[in-house]
C-alpha cells in the first residue's frame, strides 16, 4: 500500500467510523460529550505514555521472541505500514484515528452500553469491539492480539471516565498512534 493510500484508507474508514457513532447516538439520544479543552487535550496527550512506554516494552520483547504473535503482527503488519508514511501523516492518522475510533467506541457504543448494562458492561464490551475491529479479516492469524488491544481499549476507556471528555481520549489516542508509529518507523530502520 502507498504512502497517500494509507492516508487515503485512514480518511475513508474513520469518516466511516464518525458517521456511525452520529447515527447510533442520534437513534439511541445519546450526547456525545467531547468537552474540548486545552486541559483535557494535555491531559489525554499526557495519558498517552504509558501506552507508549507499553509499546516501546512490548517491542522490545518481540525482538527475542521472533514467534509470538506480537512480532509475527509487528513484522507483517505495523513495520510495514509504519515504513510507508512520513511523520506529517503519521500525526494525520493518529489525529483520524482519535476522532473516529473515540467518537464510536468511547462515544456513542460507550454511552448506550452504560444505559443498558452499566459501566462495567460498557468498558468490557466496547473495548472488545474496539480491539475487534482492528482485526477484522485477520482473526485466524492475529487473534492473540486481542487482548491487548482490548486492554488498550481499556485504558482509553478510563480516560474518557475520569475526564468526562471524548477530546482527552482523543488526545490519548492520537498521541499514541502518532509517537508509536514514528517510533517504530525508526526503530525498525535503524535495525534493518
Amino acid at each position: 500500500m502507498r504512502q497517500g493510500s494509507i492516508v487515503g484508507v485512514a480518511t475513508v474508514s474513520e469518516a466511516i467510523l464518525v458517521l456511525v457513532a452520529y447515527l447510533v447516538a442520534y437513534v439511541f439520544s445519546v450526547d456525545l460529550a467531547w468537552n474540548p479543552s486545552l486541559r483535557s487535550i494535555f491531559v489525554g496527550a499526557l495519558a498517552s505514555l504509558p501506552l507508549v512506554v507499553g509499546n516501546h516494552l512490548l517491542w522490545v520483547w518481540t525482538r527475542t521472541n521472533p514467534d509470538s504473535v506480537y512480532a509475527t503482527f509487528s513484522r507483517e503488519v505495523v513495520v510495514p505500514l509504519c515504513r510507508r508514511v512520513t511523520p506529517f501523516q503519521a500525526l494525520l492518522i493518529g489525529v483520524l484515528s482519535g476522532v473516529g475510533e473515540e467518537a464510536l467506541f468511547r462515544g456513542s457504543m460507550n454511552l448506550v452500553l452504560t444505559r443498558w448494562g452499566g459501566p462495567v458492561t460498557a468498558l468490557l464490551i466496547s473495548s472488545l469491539a474496539f480491539a475487534l475491529i482492528h482485526f477484522i479479516g485477520s482473526f485466524k492469524r492475529y487473534g492473540g492480539m486481542i487482548p491487548l488491544y482490548t486492554a488498550v481499549g481499556g485504558v482509553l476507556w478510563l480516560v474518557w471516565l475520569l475526564t468526562d471528555s471524548l477530546a482527552a481520549a482523543a488526545a490519548t489516542h492520537a498521541t499514541y498512534n502518532f509517537i508509536a508509529i514514528v517510533s517504530i518507523r525508526r526503530l525498525s530502520e535503524r535495525s534493518a
